[in-house]
């Protein structure tokens, strides 16, 4: 019964968390950022949108950063924990994500510092990739042709035809 309700607690606290990240526009989270956050999404892979990011470091001191997403302003994940050295060590990742149907993402990452403050930074919400487009029509190129006549080419030119028979 305590291990429901530890994983009940667990849960709402992360969301509570995202809660209080989300509310808070990128731009006034963290002042001065201590994390510098970038994404971009143009690709897909797997008929999935790719959210590419960057997380970079603008603090003298190493810190280990937790990466997460939320798309649509509803649904989040994720990406994983990365340790960065002091400025200006950056690293860089991407992810899919889960559905095609995602019309923005943004991505935060978070981190508790040696001085005991814990800090979100996020990306700008981006567009996601259009992944159920329809793929752009192909053109196929048909080669020229050559009209034959009476064993010339249009351009008399002689025409060698060979006969193969099998026995």
């Amino acid at each position: 019964m305590m291990r429901g309700a530890t994983s009940v607690l667990r849960r709402l606290a992360v969301l509570v968390a995202l809660g209080l990240a989300v509310a808070v526009p990128a731009a006034a989270q963290t002042d001065p950022a201590r994390l510098a956050v970038t994404a971009t999404s143009d690709h897909c892979e797997g008929g999935l949108p790719v959210v590419d990011y960057s997380v970079t470091n603008q603090e003298p001191t190493p810190v280990s950063v937790q990466v997460w997403w939320v798309a649509d302003a509803s649904v989040y994940g994720i990406v994983g924990t990365t340790k960065l050295g002091a400025a200006p060590d950056s690293a860089t990742g991407s992810f899919s994500l889960p559905y095609d149907f995602y019309t923005g993402v943004t991505v935060y990452a978070t981190a508790t510092w040696p001085d005991g403050q814990t800090t979100t930074n996020a990306s700008w919400a981006i567009p996601v990739a259009n992944c159920s487009a329809p793929a752009p029509p192909t053109t196929l190129v048909e080669p020229p042709t050559t009209t034959v006549d009476d064993g010339k080419v249009k351009d008399d030119k002689d025409v060698t035809t060979t006969t193969v028979g099998i026995a």
